[in-house]
Parts: C-alpha cells; sequence; structure tokens
C-alpha cells in the first residue's frame, strides 16, 4: 500500500490487524496497560502512541509509554483519581502510580503546539484546539512516530504511512518538510537525531529541506535549543548525531563562532571526542552536564590553550565559552563550572604527564573529582577509557578544613569596670 508524502485527515487509516504486527501487551507496562483499559472500558477511544509504538515494532525497550484518547482532561481527571492536569493551552494529564511511575494521557490534538505559535502571527488562535485521530497523527513529527496501537483490537492504526518507513528504515516528516521545519525548526534536530539513534537513511525532501532552511534554528528560544541538544549528548549515540549536524551545517548555524575555527582536522577532534562519550553512556555512567559541555567545547578552546596562571587560565577560558556558545542560552553557573574544570585540567595535565603531584589547594576545589575524570576521558587509551573512567576509581577530595572556632575576647575594662565605674556615678 502505498502512501503520499502529505497525507490526509480524510484518507482512511491502513489496519494492521494482530497476527501481522510485532506488538505485544507482554512487552507494555503494567501502568500504560491499566491505563488504556481504564479508558476503554469507561467507553473511550485509547491509543498506544508515539516512540513505544515505534520502539516495540522495533525490538527495543521504550524508556515510556504515551497515551492519547478523546477523552477530555476534564473527563480523564474524574476517571483517573490519582492524576493531575498540567499544561495551559494544551493540557494534558499525568496519571500516577506507586514507585514514582507516571504515565501522560493526552487528548487527540488538531495541530501541534509550535504550528498553532506559527498562526497566531498572522491570524487569531483557534480557542479548540481537539481533533480526531487521523488530525492527531497528521500533527505529529514523523511516520515512524504517528503509529497508534488500539488496545480495543490489539491493531495498529497507520494514518501516515508509517509502517512503509519502518519496513524502509526512512525518517520522513509528515506533511511537506518546507512548511514543517518553518513552522518549528526544531523538527529539523529530530530528524537527524532518529536516523542516528536508530540508523535509518533520511527521505530526501527532508535532507534538501534541512540544507535549505538549517539558518531557521536561530530563530527558536536558545534554552529550548539547549535542551534538545542535551537529549543527544545523554542518548549514547551522540556520534552519529554530530556528524549529520556536521554534513547538514547545521551544527555551524547553531554555532556560528566555531565556522572557519575546525577545520577538517577540527571537525575530526570534535567528533573524536564525542565519540568517547557513547561507551560511557551507554554503559551507565553517570555524566554530568556540565562534564558534558566540558568535553564539546574542548576542540574549540584547546588549539588556544598557552600556559598561564590559573586565574588568567579560567578568565580566558571563560570568554571563549561566550563566544563558542553564543547561540544557545548557558546559565552563568554553568558556565563557571565548565570554566573552572577546563581551567583545572588544563593546569593538571602537564604536572600528570611528568608525574609530579597536584598542589593540594587544587584536589581542594569542589570540581576536582570530575575535572580528574575530564582528564581521564581525554588522555586514556580506547582500550581503557572504561575502566579509566570508572566512577568508583575516582579520587574523592578531602574534606574542607574545619575552622577553628575563635573565643571573642572582652575589651580591656570589662564589665566589672563598667559597673563599678557606674556605681561610683
Amino acid at each position: 500500500m502505498q502512501f503520499e508524502s502529505s497525507g490526509s485527515p480524510q484518507n482512511p487509516p491502513h489496519i494492521i490487524a494482530r497476527p501481522e504486527h510485532t506488538v505485544s501487551r507482554r512487552d507494555i507496562e503494567v501502568e500504560a496497560l491499566k491505563v488504556l483499559y481504564r479508558l476503554h472500558h469507561a467507553g473511550y477511544t485509547a491509543y498506544l502512541v508515539g516512540g513505544g509504538v515505534r520502539d516495540l515494532l522495533l525490538g527495543k525497550t521504550p524508556k515510556d509509554f504515551d497515551v492519547v484518547t478523546d477523552a477530555r482532561p476534564g473527563e480523564l481527571r474524574k476517571l483517573f483519581r490519582n492524576s493531575r492536569i498540567i499544561g495551559r493551552r494544551f493540557r494534558l494529564v499525568q496519571v500516577f502510580f506507586k514507585g514514582g511511575h507516571i504515565v501522560e494521557v493526552s487528548t487527540f490534538r488538531c495541530r501541534s503546539e509550535f504550528d498553532e505559535l506559527a498562526e497566531v502571527e498572522t491570524g487569531p488562535a483557534k480557542e479548540t484546539t481537539y481533533g480526531t485521530p487521523a488530525e492527531d497523527a497528521q500533527r505529529r513529527d514523523l511516520t515512524i512516530n504517528g503509529l497508534f496501537y488500539n488496545v480495543a483490537d490489539f491493531s495498529l492504526v497507520d494514518y501516515v504511512g508509517g509502517m512503509e518507513d519502518l519496513a524502509a528504515k526512512r525518517i520522513r516528516v509528515i506533511g511537506d518538510p518546507a512548511v514543517r521545519f518553518a513552522r518549528d525548526p526544531v523538527r529539523m534536530l529530530r530528524v537527524l537525531r532518529h536516523a542516528a539513534r536508530i540508523g535509518f537513511t533520511i527521505d530526501p525532501a527532508a535532507w534538501e529541506e534541512i540544507l535549505a532552511q538549517g539558518h531557521l534554528i536561530r530563530t527558536c528560544p536558545p534554552s529550548r535549543v539547549r535542551d534538545e541538544l542535551l537529549k543527544d549528548f545523554h542518548s549514547g549515540q551522540a556520534l552519529p548525531f554530530f556528524k549529520l549536524m556536521l554534513d547538514s551545517k547545521l551544527f555551524y548555524a547553531i554555532f556560528p563562532a566555531w565556522v572557519g575555527k575546525l577545520g577538517a582536522s577540527g571537525e575530526g577532534r570534535l567528533l573524536e571526542l564525542i565519540g568517547r562519550l557513547d561507551p560511557l553512556v551507554q554503559n551507565g555512567y553517570p555524566l554530568s552536564d556540565s562534564l558534558l559541555w566540558a568535553v564539546f567545547l574542548t576542540a574549540f578552546i584547546e588549539p588556544e590553550l598557552k600556559p598561564r596562571e590559573f586565574k588568567d587560565l579560567r578568565e580566558f577560558i571563560q570568554e571563549k565559552i561566550k563566544a563558542a556558545l553564543g547561540g544557545i542560552e548557558f546559565p552563568r553557573a554553568r558556565q563557571d563550572e565548565v570554566s573552572q574544570m577546563l581551567a583545572l585540567e588544563a593546569r593538571m595535565a602537564p604536572l600528570l604527564a611528568k608525574g609530579q603531584p597536584i598542589p593540594a589547594r587544587l584536589t581542594r576545589l569542589r570540581l576536582y573529582s570530575a575535572t580528574w575524570l575530564l582528564h581521564q576521558f581525554k588522555t586514556a587509551p580506547e582500550a581503557e577509557l572504561l575502566e579509566r573512567c570508572d566512577p568508583e576509581a575516582l579520587p574523592t577530595p578531602p574534606p574542607p578544613a574545619k575552622r577553628r572556632r575563635q573565643r571573642r575576647r572582652r575589651p580591656r575594662g570589662g564589665r566589672g569596670r563598667e559597673k563599678k565605674e557606674g556605681g561610683e556615678g
């Protein structure tokens, strides 16, 4: 069965019966099934949707399961007492279970949040954003994320050609990529992300639009772009993602200060460092956001590092960070941590290379252990990377020295003299 790339809410869905697909209730977490069945038994349409369905079809274990239904938020709140409504314009319901587990339930919508924001600029916003299952499928970013699992008969409901694209191992945008990227440029990052994580090829129409419209990413809120990139640092597939970022030039659209700074050797160094992150993430090593940014910024700062006093080195690095990350929002506290780590590592590296001890004043710094990890990360041979970066092998900085409490000394002539002098008056 063939599907048009733009899709249409009026087209009937492709129904894949249970014997024709691999999604099983055994692989769906109990909490999500409870939500689906309660909605179904209450007379509502209830589907499992999004990445959970995609991952099950790919034989992967989903990180979470999202539910979509025709029940409105107020009706959901009455049906699930252990829940709360969040969001303003686009409200959804979080259903709570024991152990802190949460299942998010949304009502079918006719448009995406960012499509509506784009429409507000040219006309009044519509008050009602609820829609049909077909409209809800059309508003999603990618065809492989637009599949529904129907708990009523265990079938898959496909309005957008997602099953065909899964079979072809293809990342395809729902609708016209030019329009979808213009309304929300972050969708370009998501195309690259999914291609990197599951090894699919990118549909030529989407790739051409990323090449043509990459500059639009600068119109997005800088904090949102930062948060999206952090997802890829923590994904365990950062290397293929950043390869696509460089190939598509989307990297330089986000970080314009890097244009002309890297060259082929600099890009190679950046990818080498980022590639070292993936095995640590895949093996569950805890990596702070500050460490991730320090690794990322090394390729930009490293060529210009020269021996300096620690204070001067830190000030120099702070200025370089501001230049390197000018396109995204970087909180001051995070900037201070990253600059201290990079400066401390630059100060430690020559001492460790010569087998000399690290001055005690440096080992007492709060970020010393994280900086030690950064140094091991940069210098360890590939075969020893996991062992050298093992969290249990990191040095524990000594506790700060206790300050001796000084007794307050009374001034000469104490209270006794004052009383005596007062009495004589």
